[in-house]
């Protein structure tokens, strides 16, 4: 009875059968093993681009679109390039006027300034500087602008749009 059973068990795992499952098995395990290779790289993907969505997400928190227009600038410093750079502080100078204008009367950004008391805006000097910087830009075309001026210039920008409430 063993011996039949052997024999019996010996003729299946030899059949035609078992060996069509074993090629339906080995494809089967090739096609998943490249899916699998295929998520992986797919998944490494979706964190890349999760991950800069979530960088751009926390940025962008703020008061609307002055907000999106400073986190414009701020994407424009990080450039590499000089150029993109000088847009960067001359944008951020124009926003800035702009909203000292609801605040301090004057023709021009200029004059604006000189009718700002130091006691109503604590970073007059700052931005006196940045504007300044601003001016060197919009007026000398020979002008070279290194990155680490502009990004100082944008900082003192910041500053005084901080100071009045107009970016978090």
């Amino acid at each position: 009875m063993a011996d039949m059973a052997i024999n019996l068990q010996s003729a299946f795992l030899d059949s035609s059968f078992v060996f069509v499952l074993q090629i339906i098995s080995i494809l089967i395990t090739i096609v998943l093993g490249a899916a699998t290779v295929f998520l992986i790289i797919k998944r490494k993907e979706f964190d890349a681009k999760l991950a800069s969505q979530e960088t751009v997400t926390t940025e962008a928190v703020g008061a609307g679109p002055l907000q999106e227009q400073w986190n414009d600038i701020i994407r424009h410093i990080d450039s590499i390039r000089e150029g993109e750079w000088k847009f960067a502080v001359i944008e951020a100078d124009t926003i800035v006027d702009n909203v000292l204008k609801n605040y301090f009367p004057g023709d021009t950004m200029g004059e604006r300034l000189m009718n700002i008391d130091k006691t109503k805006l604590l970073s007059i000097d700052d931005l006196w500087e940045a504007h300044k910087i601003r001016n060197r830009l919009a007026h000398d075309s020979n002008y070279f602008l290194r990155h680490a001026e502009a990004l100082r210039a944008i900082r003192l920008f910041e500053s005084t749009l901080k100071e009045l409430g107009a970016i978090e």
